[in-house]
């Protein structure tokens, strides 16, 4: 029977012992003789390097001390001139500010009277616009009040021109005694025409304001009416012509004169158009269309501006 596998390798190291150390190369050992000098203290020009550096080694470190000492100084002399400059800055800051707040107040005050100033003048102002109307409506009132007073004057004038002359008064004896019972034929009724007469007048003058002062035949024959044409805007003088044309009544024609005095009517020059300030001529089929525009521009209401 073969023996296993592990007992004979046992036997083959056996038969080959390990080889001993003794062969191996040893490293040989360095010995240095005691008391001998060194390399640098045997050459005189490495000892004068060395002397050389140590002298530049303690030049470069005074050098640093004084750089050290002269960066700590310098930082602290600009340290002071920046705290310096900041407390100045400061100061500078606070001065302005306290202008400001001193400018401010006497804005804020100067702002008060200014709106005190601007309600005064506000309640001025409409007193002023009150005073102004006030005086636009006295000023209308006075015009209106003017124009009544020359209309009234016109018809006053109109009515004493149209009153006959009254007799002058006679000696008793020469008048002759009337008996009691006895009544002139057609006096009471000449009397009442007239009278009738006269009522139509009124009423055509206060429907139309149109007063006829007088009828009197011109050079030529035609017939000449002295009128007054009265309104809230004044009264106008003109003489108004008719032709007399026997054969046709349409083909009359009217002739238009007006009798303005600058002083006088002053005013009614400012209203009146310009044809109403010279003379014209149409026929009787536009008298109508005359008057009314006659009366139109006595009547309406007139807004002088200022």
């Amino acid at each position: 029977m073969p023996p296993p596998p592990a007992l004979r390798a046992a036997g083959r190291r056996a038969q080959h012992p390990p080889r001993s150390s003794s062969n191996q190369r040893q490293p040989a050992a360095v010995h240095r003789r005691a008391g001998s000098a060194s390399d640098t203290e045997r050459d005189p020009v490495l000892r004068r390097k060395l002397g050389d550096m140590t002298k530049k080694f303690e030049a470069l470190t005074v050098k640093y001390e004084t750089l050290k000492e002269v960066a700590s100084s310098g930082k602290e002399s600009n340290f002071d001139q920046l705290k310096r400059k900041t407390d100045q800055a400061a100061k500078d800051q606070d001065a302005v500010i306290k202008a400001l707040k001193q400018q401010i107040s006497e804005l804020q005050s100067q702002s008060g009277d200014l709106a005190s100033l601007k309600r005064d003048m506000a309640k001025v102002e409409k007193e002023n616009a009150r005073l102004v109307a006030e005086n636009k409506s006295l000023s209308t009132s006075l015009a209106s009040t003017q124009n009544e007073n020359r209309t009234l004057s016109s018809k006053l004038q109109a009515a004493r021109s149209s009153v006959p002359p009254e007799n002058k008064n006679v000696p008793g004896s020469a008048v002759k005694q009337r008996s009691v019972g006895v009544v002139l034929p057609g006096t009471a009724e000449a009397a009442k025409e007239a009278q009738i007469q006269k009522l139509k007048e009124d009423l055509y003058t206060d429907l139309t304001g149109l007063i006829v002062r007088g009828v009197k035949k011109g050079g030529e024959g035609e017939d000449v009416y002295d009128c007054l044409q009265t309104g809230r805007n004044g009264t106008l003088h003109f003489h108004l012509s008719v032709a007399a044309d026997g054969d046709n009544y349409d083909d009359a024609e009217f002739a238009y004169n007006p009798l303005l005095d600058e002083n006088r009517d002053k005013e009614l020059l400012d209203i009146l158009p310009d044809y109403l300030t010279e003379e014209i001529a149409f026929p009787r089929c536009q008298a109508a269309k005359f008057y009314a525009k006659v009366v139109d521009c006595m009547t309406k209401k007139i807004v002088m501006e200022d």
